[in-house]
């Protein structure tokens, strides 16, 4: 009887311990499973050709929803169309295409801000977040969280398969496997969506505030909507140590106040 108990204390304090480890894993490991999901892949051959497969998929999944989103018809047809639209919006215009969901969301948007303002993600990005107002940045923050949290669940999913061995029979097994992968797979499916949130959240970000980045930078806002692109391309450029263009500068008087530091 003593040994039956010392057994049952020891089997729960490595089942105690393993759920810790297994906690911390997830919070070490968001971050590179979120590069994953991105499409920031290694370039070893076998993961280039999968890659190479997965965006030759997604550019044909692209393909059906312009024809869908095209379509006319009766109502069903129309809602059809509506959703098809939405999703065609994930997806970036022209010959690049991602080998993930979360990559062309995120090239989508990125071409969409570069399109609309000569703003480019890759540089502009860091500063904007600086001089947003506390309710935009707020946005950010919770739609950021709530990816590191889908993406934590997913792993957490993924590390029950580490109790396989428990399971007595191999049909349970291969059930308890099942149920894994599925719970791995909506969770999946659950990152995605919340970096579009972000993706969005960001996107709005520059539509409402990259004035805010102008005066920040000392740059004169834009005039007129034609010219905004070649603005914005000069602010990047600038950003990005890329321009030999002498740039005048023009600061508020008196300069704003940093909205994030205001109580």
């Amino acid at each position: 009887m003593r040994h039956g108990a010392f057994g049952l204390g020891v089997a729960t304090a490595v089942a105690i311990a393993t759920v810790v480890v297994v906690a911390l894993l997830t919070v070490w490991l968001a971050p590179g499973v979120l590069n994953l999901l991105s499409g920031a892949w290694p370039n070893w051959p076998a993961v280039s050709t999968l890659a190479r497969r997965r965006a030759t998929a997604h550019k044909h999944r692209r393909s059906q929803l312009i024809v869908t989103c095209t379509a006319s018809g009766d109502f069903v047809v129309k809602r059809h169309a509506a959703v098809a639209a939405l999703a065609r919006r994930r997806y970036p215009k022209g010959a690049v295409v991602e080998a993930t969901r979360i990559g062309n969301s995120v090239a989508a948007t990125r071409q969409r801000v570069k399109e609309q303002y000569g703003l480019d993600l890759m540089y502009c990005w860091r500063p904007l977040t600086q001089v947003l107002d506390q309710v935009t940045y707020g946005r950010l923050v919770t739609a950021s969280t709530l990816i590191v949290s889908r993406i934590q669940a997913m792993l957490s999913a993924a590390a029950l398969l580490l109790w396989t061995p428990l399971v007595p029979t191999w049909p349970a097994r291969t059930g308890y496997i099942a149920g894994c992968v599925t719970l791995v797979l909506l969770a999946q499916r659950a990152v995605a969506g919340a970096a579009d949130a972000y993706s969005d959240a960001a996107e709005d970000a520059f539509c409402l505030h990259r004035i805010r980045l102008y005066w920040a930078m000392g740059f004169p806002p834009p005039s007129t909507s034609s010219a905004e692109p070649g603005e914005g391309q000069r602010l990047t450029d600038t950003l990005k140590q890329a321009s030999l263009i002498t740039v005048t500068f023009t600061w508020p008087n008196p300069l704003p106040a940093s909205p994030q530091g205001q109580q």
